[in-house]
């Protein structure tokens, strides 16, 4: 039986939320941090000094809740053949990766408008069905977490 593991999971959270801003800051001229921190921050009327830790603050519980609800999916109790859990971990990354990347202006619409106290927006961007940047960070970010979450503790024969 399967269980959870709270080390991998906030392990493969915090080091897939380090490696999608590292993507970002190799990409883009802006990172998903920054830019949820100055959002919130300017349409909140938040102090300028706040930015950084609002926008690491959401990037980094969103990131934690995506290792965590990877954590818990992996839980199912798939076939019990490790080399196949860990196949399936993969397609669920890959899955995952593709769904966030569906959500992303929508999640990011609605956040920045509830913290910064303006309640739910009156309307929201369509679904990002785009195969961009955003879409190989979630794959890349969902990679990570699977990698830590699943491949390296079966490669231990801890899984």
């Amino acid at each position: 039986m399967r269980h959870f593991d709270v080390k991998w999971w906030i392990v493969a959270g915090l080091t897939g939320a380090i490696i999608f801003w590292l993507f970002q800051v190799l990409t883009g001229p802006s990172t998903i941090p920054q830019f949820i921190g100055r959002e919130i921050v300017s349409q909140g009327g938040y102090s300028e000094a706040l930015t950084v830790p609002i926008g690491w603050g959401v990037h980094l519980g969103v990131s934690l809740s995506y290792s965590l609800l990877f954590a818990l999916i992996m839980l199912i109790p798939f076939p019990s053949s490790g080399n196949v859990r860990v196949l399936i971990g993969l397609a669920i990354a890959a899955l995952l990766g593709w769904v966030t990347t569906l959500l992303t202006a929508p999640a990011i619409t609605v956040t920045v408008s509830i913290l910064s106290r303006q309640g739910l927006p009156s309307g929201v961007p369509e679904l990002n069905t785009t195969f961009g940047l955003p879409f190989w960070n979630h794959l890349l970010f969902f990679g990570v977490v699977w990698l830590m979450y699943a491949l390296i503790p079966h490669l231990r024969g801890k899984v």
